[in-house]
């Protein structure tokens, strides 16, 4: 990020705030929760959002501007599920299934499926590394187009 998209000190807060309750809940927080944790108004925490989705720190869903994506974790259920200890989270690829043991500094497992064929599969990670690292990962959309359509990527 350059000096005209680095985040604001308020929006940095915002997005830790972010975060903090994702590891926390296990979900995304919505714009209200937020404003009530941070003492702000719903409009400055909106004002926030927006902000943190154009430099590309999070993605907020189209209908509802509330957050769909905050690297490494996705707000709806997808073929991408991490287990630590007795929480769960989502993520919208395999690439940010693995971020998220790595963003937590936790053992994890990662319940998934063979893109071509369907068949269940397990990754753990252990101790930062990904056990028994075979097989292949597959990305349709080269990564300077993930953001044209994040939702399909």
């Amino acid at each position: 990020m350059d000096e005209n998209t680095a985040l604001a000190p308020f929006d940095g807060r915002v997005r830790l705030r972010i975060y903090r309750d994702i590891v926390s809940s296990e979900r995304m927080p919505r714009a209200e929760e937020i404003a009530g944790q941070m003492k702000r108004t719903v409009h400055e925490i909106r004002a926030s959002l927006e902000r943190l989705e154009a430099s590309h720190a999070i993605v907020l869903e189209k209908d509802t501007r509330e957050i769909l994506r905050a690297a490494p974790f996705w707000a709806t259920p997808t073929g991408f599920q991490v287990e630590s200890g007795r929480r769960s989270w989502w993520a919208s690829c395999i690439w940010d299934a693995l971020g998220v043991p790595a963003l937590l500094g936790r053992d994890a497992r990662v319940l998934t499926g063979c893109g071509c064929c369907g068949e269940a599969m397990t990754l753990s990670v252990r101790d930062g590394k990904l056990e028994q690292p075979r097989g292949v990962i597959h990305f349709a959309v080269p990564a300077r187009r993930w953001y044209d359509d994040l939702v399909f990527t």
